[in-house]
């Protein structure tokens, strides 16, 4: 099985023209109370260490803040209660590495029954 195929797991890659790519967008939420995983598999960005995924609006499905794994910073972490459906936009926030420019994007996570 693919990486990119597992269930609760984003793959985030960055463009040659700075763009992140996240995939599957939407993300669906699988199960109830899991950890949804975004691994970061472009070479020369990192995770920030603080809100790398961040639910655009608050919610009690997200009730704690993404955590990125060290060392590598390129897996981040976050928590989703998903005890209903719903849409949630939120950001990933990436850091390239050479010069610390930050960049974001805007993709969904999609919670289901």
């Amino acid at each position: 099985m693919s990486k990119a195929s597992q269930p609760n797991r984003a793959i985030v890659t960055v463009d040659d023209s700075g763009t992140i790519i996240c995939t599957p967008d939407p993300l669906p939420a699988i199960g109830h109370n899991v950890e949804l995983m975004f691994v970061l598999q472009t070479d020369g960005y990192v995770f920030p260490q603080n809100d790398a995924i961040a639910p655009d609006q608050p919610s009690p499905e997200f009730p704690t803040p993404s955590r990125t794994v060290p060392p590598n910073n390129t897996t981040a972490l976050l928590f989703d209660r998903n005890s209903g459906p719903g849409s949630f936009p939120y950001t990933v926030t990436v850091r390239r590495v050479a010069t610390g420019e930050v960049l974001q994007r805007d993709p969904t996570i999609n919670n289901g029954p």
